[in-house]
């Protein structure tokens, strides 16, 4: 008799496991974009670091091509991918952020302001995305000091580096804040934009392939654009 009693308060595992089913897929979707955002990042620093070297020796020193590539053979493999690790952490933090935020927002306005035209929710929504990103900042002010090879002796590593910054203030940590500001601002606003557009005109996607083609034409398209 008490085993039934205790039977019957026990509350069951699954009261309607297609009700709890939807609602773990939809927590999942809810943190898809920031994920994603996350490991695009990754891969896209993990490859393109030596090249983002290269643009940084011309940009800092004036040089061509030729020449950076020199520098960085000079410097040797070991160095390669030296100060990989603030952009490592700001761009996967920075990216998660984007597209996560993006996607809350863009979804949140569309709840509330159904009215408004796609293009505006779009672009209220990628600014608060981009500018987000600008409390990162600290990691690409180091990240500029360990690509100098003026101070390879100087910093050997990261909190070396963020270390030697605390003597000059927070400021120092955010100096060049504002450009960045506008920049991930106003490129947001661009990317997210122009993406669903550029996409119309590309073919239609029928397979899973497919559309990882024309995402990867879209970015490139938009990288290719927002680089200059």
């Amino acid at each position: 008799m008490m085993d039934s009693e205790a039977h019957n308060k026990r509350s069951p595992i699954l009261t309607s496991p297609s009700q709890d089913l939807s609602t773990h897929i939809a927590d999942v979707g809810e943190i898809k974009h920031y994920f994603c955002g996350c490991c695009s990042a990754f891969n896209n620093v993990a490859i393109t670091y030596p090249v983002q070297k290269i643009l940084f020796r011309q940009q800092l020193y004036g040089i061509k091509t030729r020449d950076a590539i020199l520098q960085l053979r000079r410097d040797g493999f070991r160095n390669l991918y030296r100060g990989i690790l603030p952009p490592l952490m700001q761009k996967t933090a920075t990216l998660a952020l984007m597209f996560g935020l993006y996607e809350d927002l863009s979804r949140l306005l569309r709840k509330h302001v159904s009215s408004t035209p796609e293009f505006a929710i779009r672009s209220v929504a990628a600014v608060p995305a981009g500018t987000t990103e600008a409390v990162l900042t600290p990691l690409e002010r180091v990240q500029t000091l360990l690509q100098d090879h003026k101070h390879h002796d100087k910093f050997t590593n990261t909190y070396q580096a963020f270390w030697a910054l605390r003597c000059h203030g927070i400021a120092e940590y955010y100096r060049g804040l504002v450009p960045i500001l506008f920049r991930n601002g106003f490129s947001n606003v661009l990317f997210f934009g122009l993406r669903g557009p550029i996409k119309e005109h590309l073919p239609t996607a029928t397979t899973n392939s497919a559309h990882l083609v024309n995402d990867f034409i879209c970015g490139g398209v938009l990288g290719a654009m927002l680089g200059f």
